[in-house]
Parts: C-alpha cells; structure tokens; sequence
C-alpha cells in the first residue's frame, strides 16, 4: 500500500510529537531524581540519541543474510563387519587389531540431521562376539546393541536427532578391551542448516590409544595387553590410528580460508587437550553442535568419546604449524600432526613415496568422494594391467581433501596425495591388488595385472 505525502506528513508529526512528549517525561525524571548516577544519565542520552535516529530513518535497520536452505532428510544405508586383521600402529610396529571394515579408526559415517539410518552388523570373526553402540541413536540399547554371535549379524533403524561429531564403538564386555583393540569410528551428523563452505580445508581427527604386548608374537605383531588397557597407561597415543603420521605428511590447508576440523577422542581412558601451535581456534563448537558455541580457544580439551567442531584460520602463507594434545605425556606418545599452510617461500611438502618413474595407467581421485560414501572414489575403480607392458599406474588427486592409496595387502602405499598431487607405483607380479584410501574407507580399488 503506498501513502500520499499528506498522509505521510500527518504520521511523521505524530511520531515528532510522541517523541518530543517522551523526551520531556526523562528530563522531567532526571531532574526529579538530582541524584541519579551518571552511568544512568548515559543511559538516558543514549535512548534520546536512539530515539532521534528511529524518527530520522522511519525503521532500525540490521543486515542479515539470507539462511542457507535446510537439508531434507533421506535414508542411508550403512554397513558394518566385525573382522580381526593387523594394522600398522607406528614405524615398524604391526598390532594385532579386531575393526569395523578392517580399519582402525574404523569408517567416518557422514550423515545429516534427520536422517534414518538402516544398519546392519555383520560378525566376521570366527572366536569372538561383537556389538555396536551408536552415540548418536536414541534407542532401546538392549535390544539394538545386543551381542551378534560370530558368523551372526543385527540389524536396527534409528533417525539421527542431534548433529554433532559422536563415537560408534563395539559395546560388547569387557568394552574396554574391545575399544582399546580398534573397534571405534566417527560418526557425523552435520546440521540440518548446512556448514558453510570450509575452502581452507576440512579433516577428521580421531584421537585414540594403544597398549600393547612388551613383545611381539611369533609372526612379529603385537597384540593388545589389557593389564596396560587397566592401568590406564597407553603405549601409543595417535591421530587416525598412527603414531605421528602427519609429521611425514602435514595436512594441508590454505592461508586465510576457513579450515574445519571434525575432531573426536575415543580414548578409551585420557583426555586429550587439543591445540594447534601458532594459531587459535575461532569458534568451537561442543560435541559438534551448533548451538554449543565458544570462541577463541587455545585448547580444547575433549572427555573419552567427545566430539568438536573447529572452525579456524591460519595467517602465515608457507607456514607450519604443529597439532598436539597439549598433555605433553600423551603428545610423546604419537598425538603430533602438522599442518602445513600453502603459499609463501617455505620449502613445500609433497608426496615422496614413489616406485615409478614414468607416467603410468592414469586412474583419478574423484572430485568430493571425501565427503561422498556413495562414491567409489577411484576412477576406473578397476583397472587391467599386463606385466611388461602398463604395469605401472598414476594416481591423481582432483578432490580438495588428501587421500590415500593403500594396498590391503600392505604392498604399497602413497601416503599422503594432497590436492593436485600423483602417486606412481609399478607392479612387479602379477596379481590381484585391492586398495582403498585410510582417511574415507568407502573408497575402494582394485588392479589385476596378468603376466
């Protein structure tokens, strides 16, 4: 509806005229009350100087943007497999590990709020029985998290409520034990009102222990010591399941762009106390829920099974700035990452690992398959080699996350491929050759090469 000037004029007159009759009611109270302090004095102006604005512009103005469109919930369908096999923990030092999909962490679950997620257990291990239990379901946990004889699976559905970062870990007694020998992931549950767009770069950290043997058995792996698993005193404290693996390959972000960490510890036993040496975390947000806000954290210091998300900047181009758990016991034990600021005239860290020396069968790390667990990652999924002739492959990273081209058999393995890089590997046997990536294991590839 639009008014005539007249009309608008009459309406500016009556507000002029309410307001000069409320001005007139403070002057007439602050010289009434003589002794009002000045704090309140100022308060008084200050609603004056308040008022004299709304009459010039009509309206308080506050800018906002425009909120980001909420996800609709959909149904995900998640598998699991209880199964034992050996894992690499440290340099030189394979432990005997009982996983989820045969990982440890096992796999991130990514998800959304509202979602229903369809589960199935499968119990692969021959001796042994084995649960799940899913921090983020709300459920009857008697019945859902029941122990699955071996050879056995359970399934249940549940509708993630709640964001945030949370644990999934075997619940089968002693879960001590079980956690401590490798059966836990991450699941997230990310806001219904999407994250903004982290540029800068995103990861998952899953802080976690070990307690092993004092001796290796007779095929040079250690198994789990549940006295130590008691006692609380861990002989390895790690990120992602290994010792200081990202002091040999940083984690790489971007100067001035949002960086977003998913961080969870899984203890099962120590607190961790994270911090990143050089920078400070601009907003934390508390088991991963963006209404548990806090801002400007030099360390965050995470309980067994909690969860944060970390949004934060790094300022220095070409910078390195370390990662710790500021429990400098538990940091001499494995918990020591880099990050590693791109730009600048520091020497940059690149992928090394490298049996190639020519170009080989191109295969391609697909664009987000980091956050997709629908994609296979891998592009061809499945390639076919001939010894003599290709037997030599290039993997190149097109997605903005680092991956991983790992042999399950442990016969290669890149480490970090950051953004942009390329791992080379030639095959010297003929063979079947099944890999996947460590950081998101849905990722999964396989080359035959005949003779």
């Amino acid at each position: 509806m639009k008014f005539s000037s007249s009309r608008r004029a009459i309406s500016d007159a009556r507000f002029a005229a309410v307001l000069v009759a409320f001005t007139f009611v403070i002057i007439v109270l602050g010289t009434a009350f003589s002794g009002v302090a000045s704090s309140q004095l100022d308060q008084i102006h200050g609603l004056q100087t308040q008022l004299a604005s709304i009459s010039k512009s009509g309206t308080v103005q506050t800018a906002s943007a425009a909120p980001a469109a909420a996800v609709t919930p959909t149904t995900r369908h998640i598998i699991l497999y209880a199964e034992e096999t050996k894992v690499t923990i440290a340099n030189n030092v394979t432990y005997d590990a009982w996983t989820f999909n045969g990982t440890v962490p096992a796999p991130n679950i990514i998800i959304n709020q509202g979602d229903t997620v369809v589960f199935t257990l499968f119990n692969k291990v021959a001796t042994m029985a084995h649960s799940i239990d899913f921090h983020a379901a709300e459920i009857d946990w008697s019945t859902a998290y029941a122990t699955v004889a071996p050879g056995q699976s359970k399934s249940f559905n549940f509708t993630a409520n709640y964001p945030g970062v949370f644990m999934y870990h075997c619940g089968t007694p002693p879960v001590l034990q079980h956690i401590s020998n490798g059966m836990y992931g991450a699941i997230i549950v990310n806001p219904s009102i999407p994250w903004p767009a982290a540029p800068g770069g995103e990861y998952v950290l899953v802080q976690s222990e070990f307690y092993v043997n004092d001796k290796p058995g007779t095929d040079g792996s250690f198994a789990g010591n549940y006295t130590k698993m008691l006692a609380a005193t861990p002989d390895y404290i790690v990120f992602n399941g290994r010792a200081a693996q990202y002091q040999k390959s940083p984690l790489t972000v971007q100067p001035n762009q949002l960086v977003r960490l998913y961080i969870l510890n899984v203890g099962p036993s120590h607190w961790s106390a994270f911090h990143v040496i050089g920078a400070l975390m601009d907003k934390v947000y508390i088991d991963g829920n963006p209404s548990n806000l806090q801002s400007g954290l030099q360390t965050l210091n995470i309980a067994p099974s909690g969860g944060a998300v970390v949004e934060m900047y790094f300022r220095d181009p070409g910078g390195l700035n370390p990662f710790v758990t500021h429990a400098f016991a538990d940091e001499a034990k494995g918990a020591v990452g880099v990050f590693s600021v791109t730009g600048g005239s520091h020497p940059s860290v690149t992928t090394v690992s490298t049996t190639g020396t020519k170009l080989g069968t191109p295969v391609q790390i697909l664009k987000n398959s980091g956050v997709d667990t629908t994609s296979p990652g891998y592009s061809p999924a499945t390639i076919h080699l001939k010894m003599g002739v290709n037997n030599t492959v290039t993997w190149t990273n097109y997605d903005t996350a680092p991956h991983t081209v790992t042999s399950t058999d442990k016969t290669f393995d890149s480490g970090n491929i950051n953004p942009g890089e390329s791992f080379t590997y030639t095959f010297t046997g003929a063979g079947t050759y099944q890999y996947y990536c460590v950081y998101h294991t849905w990722m999964r590839g396989t080359v035959v090469v005949s003779g």
